[in-house]
């Protein structure tokens, strides 16, 4: 085999090699098969968002279905992209795994974390596996609803990938510019004084005569 062949044989194991360790998954194909999606999908082509999942080696995704954006369609594109990188988890998590939860909850470390332009804990959610056995997410700031149910899962590439649908977007508060503040702590009930006179102080009665 003359030197060049080699060479050339080399260079396509070495692109092969790279593009497999670069491109473990690509979650726009991914979730092409699944018509529910093709809103969600799209924002996240359009936010690039789904360029920055696919450089990941490790995620889960928690999917919305066309129902189920509520008002997200109506956001600017920048805040959408902040909401939805909520909606990227930088670890591993199947319906099995969120179901073998330690205490029955945990904080995760979302992709807008890592964007380094979240605000206090913007970038975490929270997970609890609650007493009825559902699995509710919500953003782990101050104020922001916990709402958002594991509706299950939609399809997974162990241990690269896994998306999951919910039921509703997990949204930060303050994320969108808009704070929710937190009500007032009511003051505890002041106690009542008791007054103990002394004795000599009190009326005395009147002795007869």
């Amino acid at each position: 085999m003359s030197r060049s062949a080699m060479i050339l044989i080399a260079a396509a194991v070495l692109l092969i090699s790279s593009a497999a360790t670069t491109s473990a998954f690509n979650i726009t194909l991914m979730l092409e098969h699944y018509p529910e999606f093709s809103e969600f999908n799209n924002l996240l082509s359009r936010t690039g968002l789904a360029a920055e999942i696919n450089r990941r080696r490790t995620v889960t995704v928690l999917a919305l279905s066309a129902g189920r954006l509520g008002a997200l369609n109506s956001r600017t594109e920048d805040v959408q992209k902040r909401i939805l990188s909520n909606h990227v988890v930088l670890d591993y998590y199947d319906t099995t795994k969120l179901n073998k939860l330690k205490n029955g909850k945990a904080v995760l470390t979302t992709l807008y974390q890592a964007s380094g332009t979240a605000d206090d804990q913007q970038g975490f959610i929270n997970v609890i596996h609650n007493t009825e056995g559902h699995i509710i997410f919500g953003s782990a700031e101050k104020g922001s609803p916990m709402s958002s149910q594991l509706e299950g899962a939609v399809v997974a590439q162990p241990y690269n990938i896994s998306v999951l649908s919910i039921s509703s977007p997990i949204i930060a508060n303050g994320i969108d510019g808009s704070w929710t503040p937190m009500p007032p702590m009511s003051a505890p009930p002041r106690p009542m004084l008791r007054l103990h006179l002394p004795t000599t102080l009190l009326p005395q009665p009147k002795a007869r005569r």
